[in-house]
């Protein structure tokens, strides 16, 4: 065939067989060859007899195969002949190359004629020198070998002799490791051969001079300015010589405890870091207490600490665990240095804590701070972690709970401001209001006051709940200690029930109570701490009495005990509770119970002075009058009809907007004024009257106030009326007075409570009558006509 395929199969087989040829054994043609040999029949074997393969081909008919292959056989010859034609011209190049190089070789060999000749005559004269100098050196090697250890036992006794003069240099120049070092190579030869004279005297002077470097190492190691390498270097030293382990150990903590004290000293007094007074002045609005002088300060002290006394503490620690290496240790060495971290660590931490005190810095300052000190100690912690995880413990409470402690001291002088503006608020516009007169006057200023009351309330809680969030931060930077946060928690409540007490405490002192402590209600408030903003309480107590700011601070306190108090102690349990168990979230109840007794003893004093008030009117009406000369009553008595009247009025509607209680409606059914009571009756009043406190708790609502108020007025009205004498129509203007003050009493008191008063006028009435020379009342019909006479002269509608 003359495909391509055939082509491609008769160029291998051409390789073959030329491969065969030349008998290139190995390669991979051989066995193609033999393959070959079984495809083309016997054509390409040896002997092949090509007449008889012609004749056989022509007598068989195949002569059309016997053309084809005549045709494949040109071609094959021809591609034969161009391959070796190829291949004898390649062979001839490489050939002609190979001649070449061949022959400069030969030139340069040529060349290297006469070197090859000299280093043949070189090699011989060293061989001939060789030879001569073994000749001569065999006879004498013995002796050289003598006089070769003569000479080094030479050069040892020379160290030996020089050894005082070079620990001498090692001295002087501080080398004291290098000493160390030749003494332990000579100590032991010296020592041995000490009976000699000559070496004995060596010895001493070594001796000498080694305790001259004890001393030094001693005084280095003391040194405040050593490093901690320098100071581990000379303590292995020492060591090396043979001192007590035990006391250079103490040595060495000695002189690291003097460098330690010199760097912590430096921390604090120096001047605040550039690095922080820089970005003072770039401050945004919302970072200026992360850049004020106070919190630069602290900044740069506690950068300090971090570079320049927790890395050197750290090194001593390391250096400490080096000298124990290879070394036996007792339980002694080994308790110094607990010992030694606990007093460098506490150290730092109260000086730490002292400066945070002076400063004051904000929480977040102060947290970021105390974070970083925390991370400085990583690396001491792993080398003591149980010791430092108890310090770091401890200081982090302690932060802690001095930080909470000062948020909410200014949570308590903030509270008292407060009441100290309100109070003069109120002050200003109960004037304003008395300057203008008139009820619609009175009604705006009531108004006025219930909006600043409502602002101070507000702003007051709002100050609690600042305190608590402030205070998050910092219960935070505890980490999962838990008993560190239970701890916290429970100093929190603490303050909680300090900074409400604040409020109980002046209201005590507003009311001049002696001394104003709130804790007299309720024993278990007795660990609870107080006089926080003492000065501000002081300030509060010295103010003048002002009955709207008395019921504004009772108003708070009714409000702090039935809504504030428990809403603080839910706000506290949520950003709190978190990791804490065994604590009582409720508010304590001697919180609530000191805050109602403090505003039970603000309306308690309001009534008190309103009815000393009403009293002093009294004894005006009663004392600046002669009633033996007073003719018969006309009407009730100017000074009662008015001014009493109108104070009244003036304290019910104080009560009513302050307190939330307005007044009710004028009752349907009015004592009748012309009933005369039997003398049974009377008796019976008048016991009742003389039992009856006057000066009883006031309930925190508008009628028991001004009950309250009218008991006390009644009753100064009774003892007043005890030190006159009457003539008979002095005694009847007492009676229209009762009269006409039981019938407007009813106008602003529940029906039992107006009987009650009614009580102590009849009893005021019964000693008029007592005191009168002939008494005779007037008919209670005309007295009736008479008080229905004034009141439609008022203008007052008649039931």
């Amino acid at each position: 065939g003359g495909g391509g395929g055939g082509g491609a199969g008769r160029g291998h087989r051409v390789g073959a067989l030329l491969n065969s040829y030349y008998r290139i054994e190995g390669s991979p043609g051989s066995d193609d060859a033999s393959a070959g040999i079984t495809a083309d029949g016997i054509l390409d074997v040896q002997g092949f007899d090509a007449r008889q393969h012609f004749d056989g081909m022509v007598a068989s008919g195949h002569l059309r195969e016997l053309v084809s292959q005549k045709k494949d056989l040109d071609v094959e010859v021809g591609s034969l002949d161009g391959e070796m034609q190829s291949l004898v011209y390649k062979n001839y190049t490489k050939f002609t190359q190979a001649a070449d190089v061949v022959l400069q070789m030969k030139y340069c060999l040529d060349g290297m004629e006469p070197d090859f000749q000299m280093l043949e005559a070189a090699i011989g004269r060293v061989s001939e020198c060789q030879a001569r100098v073994e000749d001569g050196v065999w006879e004498h090697s013995s002796q050289i070998d003598v006089l070769l250890k003569r000479q080094r036992l030479c050069k040892k006794l020379q160290v030996l002799w020089e050894l005082p003069g070079t620990l001498k240099r090692c001295l002087d120049r501080g080398e004291y490791g290098k000493a160390v070092e030749a003494y332990c190579c000579c100590s032991d030869f010296l020592r041995q051969y000490k009976h000699i004279p000559t070496f004995k005297k060596v010895l001493e002077e070594v001796d000498n001079q080694m305790n001259q470097i004890g001393s030094a190492l001693g005084q280095r190691l003391r040194s405040p300015y050593l490093s901690v390498d320098e100071a581990v270097n000379s303590s292995v030293t020492l060591l090396d010589m043979g001192k007590d382990q035990t006391k250079v150990v103490s040595e060495y903590l000695r002189g690291r405890v003097a460098v330690l004290k010199s760097s912590l000293e430096h921390c604090f007094c120096l001047e605040p870091l550039e690095l922080f007074t820089r970005r003072q002045a770039t401050a945004e609005a919302d970072q200026q207490d992360l850049h004020s002088p106070e919190s630069i300060a602290l900044n740069s002290a506690v950068w300090r600490l971090n570079d320049t006394y927790v890395p050197p503490l750290s090194d001593a620690v390391e250096g400490f665990y080096r000298l124990q290496e290879g070394r036996m240790h007792s339980e002694d060495d080994l308790s110094m240095l607990p010992g030694f971290v606990r007093e460098r660590v506490q150290e730092m931490f109260e000086r730490l804590f002292r400066f945070v005190q002076e400063k004051r810095v904000s929480t977040r300052v102060l947290v970021s701070c105390v974070h970083s000190v925390r991370d400085a100690m990583r690396r001491l912690h792993t080398l003591m972690p149980l010791m430092v995880t108890e310090l770091v413990s401890a200081f982090l409470l302690r932060v802690a709970s001095f930080a909470t402690r000062v948020i909410f001291v200014e949570a308590a002088s903030a509270l008292a401001s407060e009441l100290l503006a309100l109070h003069g608020r109120c002050k200003g516009l109960q004037e304003s209001s008395a300057a203008a007169g008139g009820p619609a006057s009175a009604n705006a200023g009531l108004d006025e006051v219930l909006e600043q009351i409502a602002r101070t309330e507000h702003t007051m809680i709002m100050n609690t709940f600042t305190a608590l969030t402030t205070c998050q931060p910092l219960c935070a930077m505890l980490g999962p200690d838990r008993p560190s946060r239970e701890q916290f928690v429970r100093e929190l409540n603490g303050h909680l029930c300090m900074l409400h007490l604040v409020f109980a405490e002046a209201c005590l002192c507003y009311v001049g109570r002696d001394p104003p402590d709130p804790r007299i209600f309720d024993e278990s408030l007795r660990a609870v701490e107080r006089g926080v903003a003492a000065d501000r309480l002081e300030e509060l107590g010295a103010l003048d009495w002002s009955g709207l700011f008395g019921l504004a601070l009772v108003r708070i306190g009714r409000h702090l005990e039935t809504k504030a108090i428990n809403k603080v102690w839910s706000v506290t349990a949520d950003l709190f509770a978190d990791g804490v168990s065994g604590t009582d979230w409720a508010a304590p109840p001697g919180v609530l119970r000191a805050t109602r007794g403090a505003s039970q003893a603000v309306i308690s004093h309001y009534v008190m002075v309103a009815g000393q008030r009403m009293a002093s009117f009294f004894r005006n009406s009663i004392q600046n009058k002669n009633w033996m000369t007073v003719r018969e009553p006309r009407k009730p008595s100017v000074l009662i009809e008015t001014v009493i009247l109108k104070e009244v009025h003036a304290f019910d509607a104080q009560l009513a907007r302050i307190l939330g209680d307005p007044k009710r409606g004028r009752p349907s059914e009015r004592r009748p004024l012309s009933r005369l009571k039997v003398s049974m009756e009377l008796e019976i009043e008048r016991m009742v009257a003389k039992k009856l406190q006057v000066f009883a708790p006031i309930p925190f609502n508008r009628n028991g106030a001004i009950v309250g108020i009218l008991k006390i007025a009644f009753k100064a009205l009774f003892e007043y009326i005890r030190e006159e004498t009457f003539a008979k129509f002095g005694m009847q203007q007492i009676q229209v007075d009762c009269a006409f003050l039981a019938d407007a009493a009813r106008d602003f008191v529940e029906a039992e409570d107006a009987n009650l008063l009614d009580s102590l006028l009849d009893e005021a009435l019964s000693c008029a009558s007592m005191r009168c020379k002939g008494p005779v009342l007037m008919d209670p019909a005309a007295v009736h006509d008479l008080i229905a006479g004034r009141k439609e002269h008022r203008g007052i509608e008649q039931p």
